[in-house]
């Protein structure tokens, strides 16, 4: 119901249209839903420039474990990184639902494998609770935290924090 007292409008609102109103202005992130091993993790959309099926690799001799190897993307070489090997998850054969994630988030670009690429959502930051003390090693170290879709759970990773770590910065600089 809107009023107007010396010159100026009142809106006067019930219980639940205030609460529209604070979800509206709540903040949302868009993020890019993939899944690893069989579990659903998402990364960030402003942090991921594109998503690619995976062309032919070229393998690097006596590189890390989680690089799967090189691609030339539109002139482009780009390392492709399995972060399955780097999080110690279960590591699948390729299918025909694999895809790349490119990101350029540290400035220059890189490939992350996921068995699938599922959806782009977006996600109240309200929602999003701390990693669960469950998870371990590298995938809590790396870990902004959890969040409920339906009847899922979404591990948002910190593709920022992951691509800056020092075993991915040192091959990027070629060390």
């Amino acid at each position: 119901m809107t009023k107007q007292k010396d010159g100026k409008i009142i809106i006067e609102l019930d219980d639940q249209e205030l609460e529209e109103v604070k979800k509206k202005k709540e903040k949302t992130i868009r993020v890019l839903v993939f899944s690893l091993g069989g579990e659903n993790y998402c990364v960030g959309i402003a942090d991921t420039k594109e998503v690619i099926r995976p062309p032919d690799i070229t393998r690097v001799p006596m590189a890390p474990e989680f690089v799967v190897g090189i691609i030339n993307l539109r002139g482009e070489i780009i390392s492709i990184l399995d972060i399955r090997h780097f999080f110690g998850l279960s590591v699948k054969e390729k299918t025909k639902d694999m895809r790349v994630i490119i990101s350029d988030v540290t400035g220059s670009a890189i490939g992350i494998m996921a068995d699938e690429v599922k959806d782009t959502i977006e996600i109240e930051e309200s929602v999003i609770q701390p990693p669960i003390s469950t998870l371990k090693g590298r995938l809590a170290e790396y870990t902004k935290g959890q969040t409920r879709v339906g009847k899922d759970i979404l591990i948002l990773l910190d593709l920022g924090k992951i691509l800056k770590c020092e075993e991915i910065e040192n091959l990027r600089k070629g060390e």
